[in-house]
């Protein structure tokens, strides 16, 4: 029903009449609930995407991700996010708030996800709301992909480079993580989970700071130097850390393929390709320990080690920064986030041609534009 009112307001202005519903539209009205609808959808999103995950890795759910019970909410929401910017806007708003009617202008269709968003159409409010929604999903999924390091292929559905045909390319992901479920014990567990809990939020939190001081009129270089913005960051920044130091603790290195030892009786041990080889050989996964000379199992001794990124995804060319403490991983969710917010604003604050809000390139493209 909404997109049939919005295409009678265009048939009416197209033969010259202006509908009353025009005539009070209130732009900055409209503007304001684009910003915070679809920073509901982006919220929505990521809970979502990050509670199945929390799931899978504690072998309650069996995957793969999403769960039906968060595709709900997902759809619940983008529901509600068309209504909320129909009632708000009409097509004549988004135009001059300079909105394109094309989906293929918010992106580049040179990956299989951006394709798929570009081809979509754009004229009617509930097609830019549905155009605008696929972009920022395709980059709120590799970021989702990025913080779950263990879940990456299957957060971008099997690729995780310009093929991937729900993610944005992740970036240098070579040496790959290991991909498997963390279980319910160990280092991985909690380390990962305040991972995700964190990461998703400081997205979420600079995301409204940044969306909000965009809609006074302020260009993104303003916004960021405002006094305001600048602590309402810092908080962000600093709730993020506190947590994912908390959760990973100051002894925890990020490591791609942590080193355990498999062991069949006593201290006796095998070598096991995978935990999986070792547990359906009859034996029990020791972590934090390796199967030494003389086939028994040895502490590893120093920090210890956690699935993650080896180097920050950050970046397309190989190798990434290295990460080797849970600062390094601190570091990295930073410059990931604060390019993956800039690209889901620039998307929805297009004033003076995309001057005020330049979508940004990703270092060396590991966002393909």
């Amino acid at each position: 029903m909404t997109t049939i009112r919005f295409a009678l307001a265009l048939a009416v202005s197209a033969a010259g009449l202006v509908a009353p519903a025009q005539l009070r539209a209130d732009q900055a009205g409209c503007h304001k609930q684009v910003v915070k609808q679809l920073l509901k959808l982006e919220k929505i999103h990521v809970k979502v995407a990050s509670k199945c995950f929390d799931l899978e890795n504690a072998l309650t759910y069996p995957g793969p991700c999403l769960d039906p019970t968060g595709q709900a909410k997902l759809d619940t929401i983008r529901t509600k996010v068309a209504f909320k910017v129909g009632n708000a806007c009409t097509p004549a708003d988004l135009a001059a708030l300079g909105f394109s009617t094309s989906c293929a202008d918010y992106g580049s269709a040179a990956t299989s996800a951006g394709a798929a968003c570009a081809a979509l159409p754009a004229g009617t409010v509930d097609e830019f709301v549905e155009c605008i929604g696929c972009w920022k999903a395709a980059e709120l999924q590799r970021y989702v992909a990025v913080l779950y390091a263990s879940h990456a292929v299957e957060a971008c559905d099997g690729s995780l480079d310009a093929t991937s045909p729900v993610c944005q390319p992740v970036g240098c992901t070579t040496p790959l993580p290991d991909q498997r479920n963390l279980g319910t014990s160990g280092n991985d567990t909690s380390c990962q989970k305040g991972i995700g809990k964190a990461g998703l939020k400081y997205l979420v939190l600079r995301a409204k700071a940044l969306g909000s001081c965009g809609l006074t009129g302020a260009t993104r270089a303003d916004c960021l130097a405002d006094a305001t913005v600048q602590q309402k960051l810092a908080a962000a920044e600093t709730r993020k850390s506190n947590v994912i130091r908390n959760k990973c603790g100051g002894n925890l290195d990020p490591v791609p393929s942590p080193v355990f030892c498999c062991r069949t009786g006593g201290n006796t041990c095998v070598a096991a390709a995978t935990r999986e080889d070792c547990t359906t050989g009859g034996g029990e996964v020791q972590e934090d320990k390796f199967c030494d000379v003389d086939s028994t199992c040895q502490s590893l001794g120093g920090n210890k080690q956690f699935t993650w990124w080896g180097s920050c995804p950050d970046d397309a060319s190989c190798p990434g920064t290295s990460l080797d403490t849970t600062d390094d991983l601190i570091a990295c969710v930073d410059s990931v986030a604060d390019v993956v917010v800039d690209r889901l604003l620039c998307l929805q604050i297009p004033r003076n041609g995309g001057a005020d809000w330049p979508c940004p390139s990703s270092p060396s493209g590991a966002f393909v534009d």
